[in-house]
């Protein structure tokens, strides 16, 4: 990884959640019970509003930044990149994201024995049908240092929920973005903690979009659940 940037229960729970159980109930056949969405077709329909404005500002970033890349003009790169965090503060109230659609990554858990405070978490990336992903990561801090951002605190209700989960399911998640003020003392301009794309990749559309961790927002899980 580069250094830069889930019955009365589940009706409470969330909305969405709603929603896919009465699906699940409503499928049963003879010998088969739905159990939730299995692929982007089945699971982008229950996207909130908030998640599709976020994967199409991503997109129409996509197409902006290649072509300012293109121009090899690094003014109108540093723009082009400030306009998406403007954007994106706009879409997110202090960071807040609920009940978005995402499929699981990978799960890993934290082995950072010189700090106590994230050693044995859990660090898990999540990916949107737009190719961004969103979880746990590592930044670069101005001593140098290497620091664990977003992780799962170990042994708390999202550890126990993600410990349940597989690449490829599908789950409901809601949190926070962090910003880089988080790590950075005294940074005053909303810029979220990500790991942009790289001009490789934005050569390809299929590396650009599609599970390579082209774009990882630091995003601090708050409720995750199985969505399947």
């Amino acid at each position: 990884m580069k250094n830069v940037y889930f019955g009365d229960f589940i009706m409470k729970a969330s909305p969405v959640l709603a929603a896919l159980t009465l699906i699940a109930c409503s499928n049963v056949a003879i010998d088969k019970v739905y159990a939730g969405p299995n692929s982007w077709g089945d699971a982008e329909k229950y996207a909130p509003i908030q998640q599709r404005q976020f994967c199409d500002l991503t997109n129409r970033h996509i197409a902006e930044l290649a072509e300012a890349t293109e121009s090899r003009n690094e003014i109108k790169v540093n723009m082009t990149k400030k306009k998406r965090q403007l954007d994106l503060d706009g879409l997110l109230p202090e960071g807040a994201f609920n009940d978005w659609i995402v499929k699981v990554v990978s799960v890993k858990q934290v082995v950072a024995p010189k700090n106590t405070s994230v050693d044995g978490d859990a660090a898990i990336v999540l990916e949107l049908w737009c190719g961004t992903q969103i979880g746990t990561g590592q930044l670069k801090v101005p001593d140098g240092e290497d620091v664990w951002g977003a992780t799962i605190n170990y042994d708390s209700r999202e550890y126990r929920e993600v410990s349940k989960l597989s690449s490829g399911d599908f789950a409901v998640v809601s949190g926070e973005f962090m910003a880089l003020r988080d790590f950075y003392a005294g940074y005053k301009e909303t810029f979220y903690a990500s790991r942009s794309l790289t001009s490789e990749e934005l050569k390809s559309q299929s590396t650009a979009k599609y599970s390579n961790g082209s774009e990882l927002f630091l995003a601090k899980v708050k409720y995750i659940a199985a969505a399947n």
